[in-house]
């Protein structure tokens, strides 16, 4: 069995565009991919709201991605793979180059990790493979209260980043925009058949992967 770690934000939390609560196990993209990969697979979810790829956004704690990654991975421990989707909460308030350089970051703790962690079983005893998922877009808003307003274009540079650097670090890749838009309701979450069609695509991405 291969032992999956999902590292992200609210869209792998599961968070429901305009009520603010969570998704159900039947909706969640990383529960889809775990009905599809079947008894092969064990697929860890791992997603907070608000959680960032390396720094402290201001409102509220457990938010810095890179802090949190060595909790995940020590908690869930021994692993065969991560999944990576963040960078969407960086656009508040930095640009998508700002998070490239924080998933670098992230990716760097990943593929050291058996180095930097004194466990008694390696993090990943037989290696690691890592699947980088570039965050959807973000949709466009008129509401001047929209934390995300200047987000919008800044996303549609989330592709060409993520693709050099998986490149950079040789590690899997895939476009959430590809299968998944916001919802029209917040502009940022996920819809039903957007978690659908992400979890699928993540399933048969893994299953390359490994196979």
């Amino acid at each position: 069995m291969k032992k999956i770690l999902c590292y992200g934000d609210s869209n792998t939390w599961g968070y429901i565009p305009g009520t603010g609560e969570r998704y159900s196990e039947d909706v969640r993209w990383p529960c889809i991919c775990r009905k599809e990969l079947g008894s092969e697979f064990m697929i860890i979810e791992d997603g907070i709201n608000g959680r960032t790829t390396c720094y402290e956004p201001g409102w509220g704690d457990a938010k810095n991605g890179r802090e949190g990654l060595s909790y995940a991975l020590l908690a869930n421990y021994p692993l065969d793979g991560v999944v990576i989707m963040l960078g969407s909460n960086d656009l508040t308030i930095h640009d998508t180059a700002f998070a490239k350089k924080g998933n670098s970051e992230l990716l760097r703790i990943i593929k050291n990790a058996n180095q930097y962690f004194r466990t008694e079983v390696p993090v990943f005893p037989e290696g690691v493979k890592i699947l980088l998922i570039a965050p959807p877009l973000i949709g466009e808003s008129d509401d001047p209260s929209f934390l995300y307003s200047k987000a919008s274009e800044e996303s549609r540079k989330f592709a060409k980043y993520y693709r050099d650097l998986a490149d950079e670090y040789k590690v899997d890749y895939l476009n959430a925009a590809e299968y998944a838009k916001p919802s029209d309701i917040d502009h940022i979450h996920l819809t039903v058949e957007s978690h659908l069609a992400l979890g699928k695509a993540v399933a048969e991405k893994l299953k390359e992967m490994y196979r």
